[in-house]
């Protein structure tokens, strides 16, 4: 069975209703699943007050007879002559009790039950449906993050290939230092609106308070920071920047290894550089 099946028949075994093989692979279920041993004991305290649902019915008019009978009998047996007669107390005829009291508040005391256990079942059902619809809504918003960085990376790809087509475009290459002889990297900027896009490839992951920092770095002039990157498992990433009016006609380009805020001034080493002019 499913372990939703299961779950449906946790309250027909809470009161013993269930055949006996369906009896012994429930036992052998609640055996091996935590949710539905505690959600069977809770069903089986409310079946505990099916013991207190009903008063005792007072016995009916034919036993209270067949007592009497059996009281006169024996004292008019011959064989207990002997003994003195016992004085027989007739017994007061009470007016017959109707048994339709009982009967309803049995009726009530299993409706109440019923209820009980509909309660607890919609609630467990409820629960599970929170739950799935929470799952749903982390998948959603999963899938929605994925879609906006597709729409950011497909943004910067039609952005690099206008400035690739642009007359004014400037294309440098960025090599790996000793730091990270794998990495490399290409910058192209409009000379005229200094609109930049830099793409890079096997850079090492960054630490987690740590992100890549670019660095313009005009002749004679002191590096101008360009902002904070962090790149994929591949080392990738595509990020668009203004370059500098000082840094457009003459400058060298560096990535660092800086803390994840951002320096004022280069402090780590580093990893990728375009070569002096």
């Amino acid at each position: 069975m499913e372990h939703q099946e299961y779950q449906d028949l946790l309250a027909l075994h809470a009161l013993a209703a269930l055949d006996a093989s369906e009896a012994r692979a429930m036992t052998e279920h609640l055996g091996s699943c935590a949710e539905c041993r505690a959600e069977f004991d809770e069903m089986c305290d409310a079946a505990a007050l099916l013991a207190h649902a009903s008063t005792p019915a007072a016995p009916g008019d034919e036993v209270r007879e067949r007592i009497l009978k059996t009281v006169r009998a024996v004292a008019q047996d011959g064989q207990r002559v002997s003994q003195p007669a016992a004085r027989v107390v007739p017994i007061r005829r009470q007016a017959p009790r109707s048994l339709w009291p009982s009967v309803l508040r049995l009726a009530a005391a299993i409706a109440f039950v019923a209820l009980l256990f509909g309660v607890i079942v919609f609630w467990r059902r409820d629960l599970r449906s929170r739950r799935d619809l929470a799952q749903l809504s982390r998948q959603l918003d999963t899938q929605q993050d994925e879609l906006r960085r597709e729409r950011e990376m497909l943004a910067r790809q039609r952005e690099a290939l206008a400035l690739l087509n642009s007359p004014e475009a400037k294309k440098m290459a960025l090599a790996g230092t000793q730091t990270a002889q794998n990495a490399r990297a290409m910058f192209v900027y409009d000379q005229k609106s200094g609109r930049g896009m830099l793409m890079t490839e096997g850079l090492p992951a960054a630490p987690a308070d740590m992100a890549y920092e670019v660095w313009f770095i005009p002749k004679g002039h002191s590096p101008m920071p360009g902002g904070m990157f962090t790149v994929d498992a591949a080392g990738r990433a595509m990020i668009s920047h203004q370059v500098p009016m000082e840094a457009r006609e003459n400058a060298v380009i560096a990535i660092t290894l800086e803390p994840k805020r951002g320096s004022a001034a280069p402090t780590g080493a580093i990893y990728l550089s375009s070569p002096a002019s």
